[in-house]
């Protein structure tokens, strides 16, 4: 399912096969062999150092899923973390699991920290990206998909749940606090962006922390752009059209989704989440400058984005996402059915755009297992070219009798 583009009321709101079989796939542009040739578009070179700060519930899965394609296809280094890298606390160096050469890209779930991610993504060779979404949408979205109504026994109804908890929300709040629970449950956006949570009603430290990220950030995309959003990311790291292809994963089941939200209760999300609120207006504003500093090649770079996207979809997936895959332990989400005729090569390339974030994690982990042994082993084998009997200046020659 195609994530479709938002309207202007949100613009101007404020508010598996053989090892041989898979060494010969073209993984950094699968589409290449079934769809229309797509020629480069500029001469520039592609940036391959990026630092994704990976918000919750803003379409940052499927952004992760294009890095993941994107790096994997070209054995770049990921930094990776036993789970989340230290969220919810500040990113730290010492939670990415070990590696052998400076990690290409960063796409998971952390708290933005500037020092320890300027060190290990220096910002003269790294481009800093992160995604945002309307805070109506955004809280609704993770109060409802981490189930927090039942959590806080409001019962299992996604809109009544949401309105219970609005009308006392800072005594609900203080609650999870205690249990040391889903302590971003105010302003998430904010929280994953590292705005401690004792300045969330100061607004001199919000809007300081917001200009404070501008300067910090080269991309802030906004998911209810998404299409847009990816075609600034395809301009800002030099890459092509085949590289930013994806479908939409991680999305939650119908039932599990508050539709038709009161206009008191989106009020009153807003009234909650005040710091996401000044977060989204400010970047909004700047993204659809950036859109309009691109000039009229960008409209074009979105149409045939579209149209391609369109094609690889027909391609692999039967229609509709009436599927469902589980992306952690108890939680299903929505998916796809990948095509019966496809041979096993488009298959394996297929089921890619929907490999669950935590599947592709361990796959990763696993071969940076491997990449970390046979260096290990590199270091400490002996050259089998030196022999005892190479050199002659030191030659053993026995006191005969």
């Amino acid at each position: 399912m195609e994530i479709q583009s938002g309207g202007e009321k949100i613009r101007n709101a404020s508010g598996q096969q053989g090892e041989n079989e898979r060494r010969n796939i073209n993984y950094s542009h699968p589409t290449s062999k079934w769809l229309p040739s797509n020629q480069p578009t500029s001469r520039c070179v592609p940036h391959n150092h990026i630092m994704f700060l990976k918000t919750h519930k803003t379409g940052g899965s499927t952004i992760a899923n294009i890095l993941f394609r994107y790096g994997d296809s070209r054995n770049l280094t990921f930094a990776l973390g036993a789970g989340h890298i230290a969220w919810p606390q500040r990113f730290r160096i010492s939670q990415v699991l070990c590696f052998y050469r400076q990690p290409n890209i960063l796409c998971s779930h952390t708290v933005f920290n500037k020092k320890p991610l300027n060190w290990l993504f220096p910002r003269e060779i790294s481009k800093y990206v992160t995604i945002i979404r309307n805070p109506v949408d955004t809280f609704e979205s993770f109060f409802n998909y981490y189930h927090m109504g039942t959590s806080l026994g409001l019962g299992r109804d996604p809109v009544v749940s949401l309105e219970k908890f609005l009308k006392r929300a800072s005594s609900f709040y203080n609650k999870f606090r205690a249990k040391k629970r889903s302590i971003n449950a105010r302003n998430p956006m904010m929280f994953d962006l590292g705005l401690s949570q004792k300045y969330f009603q100061n607004y001199t430290a919000v809007t300081k922390y917001i200009n404070f990220l501008n300067k910090e950030f080269d991309l802030v995309m906004i998911m209810d752009y998404f299409d847009e959003s990816l075609i600034l990311l395809k301009r800002l790291l030099c890459w092509e059209i085949d590289d930013i292809l994806n479908v939409k994963v991680n999305e939650r089941l119908d039932k599990e989704k508050a539709s038709n939200l009161s206009d008191r209760v989106k009020e009153n999300i807003k009234r909650w989440n005040k710091a996401d609120v000044l977060l989204f207006t400010y970047f909004n504003a700047t993204f659809w400058k950036k859109i309009e500093m691109e000039g009229s090649g960008f409209y074009e770079d979105l149409s045939a984005f579209r149209e391609r996207r369109l094609k690889l979809q027909q391609m692999c997936f039967e229609n509709g996402t009436g599927a469902v895959q589980e992306v952690f332990r108890g939680k299903i989400v929505k998916s796809y059915s990948t095509r019966n005729d496809l041979n096993s090569s488009f298959k394996f390339l297929c089921n890619r755009l929907i490999k669950t974030e935590n599947s592709y994690l361990d796959e990763l982990r696993r071969k940076r297992k491997e990449q970390l042994k046979s260096e290990l082993e590199k270091q400490t084998r002996i050259d089998d070219s030196t022999s005892w009997n190479v050199a002659k200046d030191l030659q053993y020659v026995p006191v005969e009798t």
